[in-house]
Order: structure tokens, then C-alpha cells, then sequence
């Protein structure tokens, strides 16, 4: 399968937030932001290794992956502060002799994300005159852009074409949305029920672990707010649609772990520079991946390195057999062929012999693009959902419990890309293993 439309869309999706003061410096409100609608952009947790399926046919799909990605940023009324992440897809995808090479890259590289990403570490790192007077910095505002941005653009490629293609072949593409952890925040507090009991969090796909801090997030959602009240980040959720999502109060978190293939020790600088590299060059994003990044510095948390699969049994048993267990994954099983989703299922199933282990699911649907129909949880879908998403995809969220022989699963949600809005569906049990693994 080509990585044809939509397929990016599910990976970053653009959004805006504000700052607001009061907390000191780190404080970053994020807002939600314009939809895109099915135009795409990037923006996800960290891709698995094993993208399934998924081919590219030369420097024409790299062109279309960077045009895709562009279209995204720029749609009608986009905020300015956009425009340079739209010019830097623009300006690969005009780049014959770049595509060329980012045509030889493995397919799971993503090849025109990871050259925009390549692009920003080297500027970062060399500050060439003027491309670099073109990009923000975290807590600064977004330097002006015009059209002088393209020669600088072409100028650089032409003196470190070599560097951009050395940058791609020894990296992955890896970026944290720490947004989506409002509409994570609210999934666990449905799948919790109000309950005060503590809980273990296992994050799938972790990257950084940004999603292993989430209740040390402050949340506005709809009308209410959640979380603590000093928290160095607070995150907008704007709710769609006439149902109230419940009060995203979350259990006491006693134990918490990540798992990723390649995770990010936020201790290396460089491994930070990368993190900032792979996240648009939009003065928000940056502010509010920076403002994570510090929080996750002083609180680190454990993340396993290794393949979902192989490592989450090893993981889950690590824990203790009283500890109910919610197992987040933004992003993840979505790129799972599907005999490996049916295998998560399967341990998920098994270790939910000994206690209640929640499966909690923010992804979009399968197959991947605007044709998806099916949850990855195998949760029943509604045709009007399903229908709706040929015409501008969004992410499901879902709740599939294992408790003993008990496999219950409930369709919570429909959720914008990057954590902008949510809107809430009736969340009526349903057999967890209907319409799929």
C-alpha cells in the first residue's frame, strides 16, 4: 500500500495554542486548534518499525507526501505562524534532486517528514544566514516570513544536500503531540468510573514519555478544569456535539512505564534537539513540546526499549497483581498489521486473567486513509461514523476491558488529530471483540 492521502493526516495535524501567565515562564495554554479537515499534516508518536505494508513509488509519492503535509498548514484562515511549516514541505516538494534521493530511503522513514526534520536540526545546529532568521525558537515569537525563504531554502540544500541525506538515513522520524493527552486524560477517566482507586498507566509507543506525565498536566476542557493548578503546562480540549464528556478527574497514578522501540532520553541533549527538529517549526508547537520536555526532566519515568509485542507481557507482569492496569495507545496499533493487533489483544486478554486491564485506544481507523472502517479495538462502529470519515478523518477513542473471562469494550469518542476537540458519543458497552481482533 502507497502512503497515499490521508495516511500523514493521521501522523501531525496542525494546531494552535496561546500562552497565558501566572504559572511562570513554562506555563503554554494550548488551544484548540482550526480544523484541517482532510488535508494533512504530521504529528504523532513515535512510527513503529514495522509499518505495515506500506511502499513507496519514488520521487513522485515523496512529492506528494511533502504537498500533502503543506496543504495542511495552509488552509483558508490559517494563522501566519503557519506559514513556514507549509513553505518547508512546499520547498521539498519542488526539490527534484532531494526527492530523488529521499525516494531511496526505507518506506517506515517516512522520507519527506524526516527531511523537513533533517532540514531543522542542521539549521539549528549551523545557524546559516538568513534560513536560520526564518525559524522560532521555543517562547519567542514567530519570525516574520516571506518570500526570500525559498531561495534561502534552495541555497542551503544546493551546499549540505549530503548532510540532509546522512541526517535521514541515521534517523527516524519521532515526534511527541503532547496535546492528545487531554483526550487521553478523558478516556481514563471514563474507563476509571469515577473510581478513586489507584491505577498503573502503561504507555504504548511513549516516545519521549511526554504521555507519562498527563496528570501533571492542567486541562481545559469545554467549560471545566482539570488538573493541578500550578501545572508548567495546560492544554484546551474544545467539545463538540450535545454530549458532556465526563469530568476528566483521573485516579491516583501509582505506577507508570513507556514502551517504544526508540525511545527518547530526554537527559541528552541531542536526543532533545532531534525531538525539536521533528516538531513543525511553528512557535506553538515548540513551546508546548518545550514545556512538556521540562516537566518529563523533572519527573522521569521508566520506558522499556523494545518491540510492543515482544516487550508488554514482560511489562505487564512486572506489576503488581492487585494494580488495575490502563494501557494507553495513541497512535500505535494503528500501524499494526493486523495479526499483530489480534496478538496485542491476545496479551492484553491474558493478563487481564489476574485483574481488570484496560485497553484505552486513541487511533484512527483501518485500513489507513480516508477508506478506514473498522476500530483497531475491533469495537462495532456506527455507519454514520464510519461515513463520516470518508470525508475528513479523526481519530476513535475507545475503551476494551479485560476483567477475568469478562472482554467488554466501549466506543467513547471521536477526537481531532492533534487534541483540538473532542466529541463524545454515548459510551454503551459493547462485546469487545466485534468487527475485528
Amino acid at each position: 500500500m502507497r502512503l497515499g492521502r490521508g495516511v500523514l493526516s493521521q501522523l501531525r495535524c496542525p494546531a494552535e495554542p496561546s500562552w497565558t501567565t501566572g504559572q511562570g515562564p513554562d506555563t503554554l495554554t494550548g488551544c484548540g486548534p482550526p480544523d484541517p479537515g482532510t488535508a494533512a499534516g504530521v504529528g504523532g508518536r513515535t512510527c513503529p518499525t514495522d509499518l505495515a505494508g506500506v511502499s513507496l513509488s519514488g520521487a513522485d509519492e515523496v512529492r506528494a507526501q511533502a504537498l500533502e503535509v503543506a496543504g495542511g498548514w495552509a488552509p483558508p484562515g490559517a494563522p501566519r505562524s503557519w506559514r513556514l511549516t507549509a513553505a518547508l514541505f512546499e520547498a521539498i516538494a519542488a526539490d527534484d534532486e532531494l526527492l530523488e534521493q529521499l525516494a531511496t530511503l526505507p518506506p517506515d522513514r517516512l522520507p519527506a517528514l524526516l527531511a523537513s526534520a533533517a532540514v531543522a536540526f542542521l539549521v539549528r545546529r549551523d545557524r546559516p544566514v538568513p534560513l536560520v532568521g526564518y525559524f522560532p525558537e521555543p517562547g519567542a515569537s514567530q519570525p516574520r516570513f516571506d518570500d526570500g525563504f525559498f531561495p534561502a531554502f534552495r541555497a542551503f540544500r544546493a551546499a549540505h544536500l549530503t548532510d540532509i541525506i546522512e541526517v535521514c538515513r541515521s534517523r527516524r522520524y519521532q515526534m511527541s503531540e503532547v496535546a492528545r493527552c487531554t483526550q487521553i486524560a478523558l478516556g481514563i477517566a471514563a474507563a476509571s468510573g469515577g473510581s478513586a482507586n489507584p491505577v498503573a498507566l502503561v504507555d504504548l509507543g511513549t516516545g519521549a514519555g511526554l504521555g507519562l506525565q498527563l496528570d501533571r498536566y492542567r486541562y481545559r476542557i469545554g467549560t471545566g478544569t482539570y488538573g493541578p493548578a500550578a501545572a508548567g503546562l495546560s492544554l484546551a480540549c474544545d467539545v463538540r456535539g450535545p454530549i458532556i464528556p465526563p469530568p476528566a478527574e483521573l485516579p491516583r497514578i501509582a505506577a507508570r512505564v513507556g514502551v517504544d522501540v526508540d525511545p527518547v532520553d530526554l537527559q541528552d541533549p541531542a536526543a532533545r534537539a532531534w525531538l525539536q527538529a521533528c516538531t513543525p517549526p511553528e512557535v506553538s508547537a515548540l513551546s508546548r513540546l518545550a514545556a512538556a520536555v521540562n516537566i518529563a526532566r523533572r519527573h522521569p519515568e521508566p520506558i522499556i526499549a523494545g518491540d510492543v509485542i515482544d516487550v508488554l507481557p514482560g511489562v505487564l507482569g512486572s506489576i503488581p497483581r492487585q494494580q488495575r492496569i490502563i494501557v494507553v495507545d495513541a497512535y500505535m496499533a494503528v500501524f499494526l498489521p493486523e495479526d499483530r493487533r489480534a496478538r496485542l489483544a491476545g496479551i492484553l486478554g491474558q493478563a487481564g486473567l489476574s485483574r481488570p486491564v484496560t485497553w484505552l485506544s486513541l487511533d484512527p481507523l483501518v485500513p489507513l486513509g480516508p477508506s478506514g472502517r473498522d476500530s483497531v479495538q475491533g469495537l462495532p462502529l456506527p455507519p454514520a461514523l464510519i461515513r463520516d470519515y470518508q470525508h475528513g478523518v479523526f481519530a476513535v477513542l475507545g475503551a476494551r476491558t479485560f476483567d477475568g473471562a469478562d472482554d467488554r469494550g466501549r466506543l467513547l469518542a471521536r477526537a481531532h488529530p492533534s487534541g483540538g476537540w473532542i466529541q463524545w458519543l454515548s459510551g454503551e458497552l459493547a462485546p469487545g471483540g466485534e468487527g475485528g481482533p
